[in-house]
């Protein structure tokens, strides 16, 4: 495993390790919106996949696709996986217009997320996978309808192992503190913990985030435009 505060960028190693004997599914949150879920799910696709691991990206519920066909999550899921637009379905369930929560954004088009169907069609999609990754939306309390939120999604799916995105930025130590916290007490600490330099705050900023979480788990550190390297986290 990388050791705590590793720098995954341009330079580092590409995975090397030979395809995985066992199914993994991997469920990718965050602190909250555009912390950069998408930017490291993409990342870890296109690494994984290269290594020869035979991978697939969810991206179950996503709103905010305003009059597009779809939204640009999954179109960045589907492009790091090298599928056309129009197998969309086979990694969305759930595709709505609005740039809302869950609940609001279905509401606003008279319709609804079914847990059940959720969490059914994520079991369906992963079989036959080395490893599935599956992409939240927003954080962790974030509501899906308006007595189911992310993390009792996440509660339903206890054989997921938990990437913690974390975007570095003034508050974001609060943000993933109370994230943690939150996972802790649902026995479900993060595997792994990326913090993202997503708005370019620099390495000041990105040095006080790891010394704040360095006790909360494996932490992976990610400078602006870098996430390009982030499988070994996975296959060690």
């Amino acid at each position: 495993m990388p050791r705590p505060g590793t720098l995954w960028n341009h330079s580092s190693p590409r995975a090397t390790s030979s395809r995985l004997n066992i199914m993994r599914r991997i469920f990718i949150t965050a602190t909250d919106t555009d912390a950069g879920k998408t930017y490291v799910t993409a990342s870890l696709l296109r690494a994984l996949i290269s290594a020869g691991n035979k991978v697939i990206g969810l991206k179950p519920v996503a709103s905010g696709r305003e009059g597009a066909a779809i939204s640009p999550d999954v179109a960045a899921l589907l492009k790091a996986q090298c599928l056309p637009d129009s197998t969309a379905a086979n990694i969305n369930l759930y595709n709505f217009g609005a740039a809302l929560a869950p609940s609001q954004a279905a509401a606003e088009e008279g319709q609804s997320i079914d847990p059940q169907a959720l969490l059914g069609w994520c079991k369906e999609r992963s079989k036959g996978y080395d490893i599935s990754l599956i992409e939240g939306v927003g954080g962790l309390m974030v509501p899906l309808t308006d007595d189911y939120l992310v993390a009792d999604w996440l509660n339903d799916m206890p054989d997921c192992e938990i990437l913690l995105v974390v975007r570095a930025r003034l508050g974001g130590i609060n943000h993933a503190l109370l994230t943690i916290d939150k996972l802790n007490r649902m026995g479900r600490p993060p595997r792994w913990i990326v913090i993202n330099d997503g708005d370019n705050v620099g390495e000041d900023m990105l040095a006080r985030h790891q010394q704040a979480l360095a006790k909360a788990g494996e932490l992976i550190i990610v400078p602006h435009g870098m996430a390009c390297h982030l499988p070994n986290l996975i296959l060690d």
